[in-house]
């Protein structure tokens, strides 16, 4: 039987349980839940979890316990304590495995704490979003001892589709920080292409269309993570940065004769030949 223990319902705790609860396994599964909103617990207990009266009762009762909460205080807050996390996994022999993305130095000296109390806690931030959750292929990847990552794996597939360990205790954080830099840049300087082109009066369904299908062909990121990564990265610069100006202050010309300010744009095109190796 698995029992798993997820504290923090929310958005993603929530479409974490959900993939659990509504998944095909050929064992038990039980997945006992804990949050502060009461709708959240009535949602969860209609998908078929088992409701927690505290951290402290769920930890008690489950082999893993999941945090997945906003912010290093919540995570604080739901961890330590006579009723916390650490102190009911004392008593299960549970691992504890912080989903939430929060500052490497909260984890370790957390897993500090939970070692003197003889509990294994490990940074295993996950990325994916809900959707991903929601169809258990989240990747989930583990900071700390091969032999946790190891130990929480029967427990992380069955929400994650991708179970890997990158290093010592904080290192999954700082890789789950970077990779989050990617996507809110992307988020950025996406939504600079999406104004240059409304105000250019480009069809934004053609301009969607065109971008979706060359990515297909280029690659995310322009293949940079599809093969090995070299740091520092080679130089890329001549002919390459050259033409990297030139387009990118085409698009600033562009912006400056319709009034659209892009700030990225502009600060890519200031640091492109430091980024590319000139």
């Amino acid at each position: 039987m698995t029992r798993l223990g997820i504290i923090g319902l929310g958005d993603m705790g929530g479409a974490i349980a959900e993939g659990v609860l509504t998944g095909q396994w050929d064992d038990e599964v039980t997945v006992v839940g804990y949050d502060i909103s009461a709708e959240a617990m009535d949602q969860f207990a209609d998908l078929g979890g088992i409701p927690a009266a505290s951290v402290g009762e769920l930890a008690r009762q489950v082999d893993l316990v999941a945090v997945v909460v906003i912010d290093d205080a919540q995570v604080r807050q739901v961890c330590s304590g006579d009723d916390g996390a650490i102190a009911g996994a004392a008593e299960s022999g549970a691992m504890v495995a912080v989903h939430s993305t929060v500052l490497p130095a909260t984890v370790i000296e957390l897993a500090a704490e939970a070692d003197e109390a003889g509990v294994a806690l490990i940074d295993a931030p996950i990325t994916g979003g809900t959707p991903s959750a929601r169809s258990r292929d989240l990747v989930v990847f583990c900071g700390g001892d091969e032999a946790h990552t190891e130990q929480g794996r029967p427990h992380f597939e069955r929400y994650g589709g991708m179970v890997v360990n990158v290093g010592p205790l904080g290192s999954a954080l700082k890789a789950k920080v970077a990779r989050n830099l990617i996507t809110y840049a992307e988020m950025a300087v996406a939504y600079e292409a999406i104004a240059l082109a409304a105000s250019a009066g480009v069809d934004l369904e053609a301009f969607a269309e065109i971008v979706t299908y060359s990515d297909r062909n280029i690659g995310p990121h322009v293949g940079l993570f599809t093969r090995p990564i070299v740091y520092p990265p080679p130089a890329m610069g001549g002919s390459f940065a050259q033409i990297a100006h030139k387009d990118l202050r085409g698009a600033l010309t562009l912006g400056e004769e319709l009034g659209v300010d892009l700030p990225i744009t502009a600060l890519v095109d200031g640091n492109i030949d430091a980024a590319f190796g000139e």
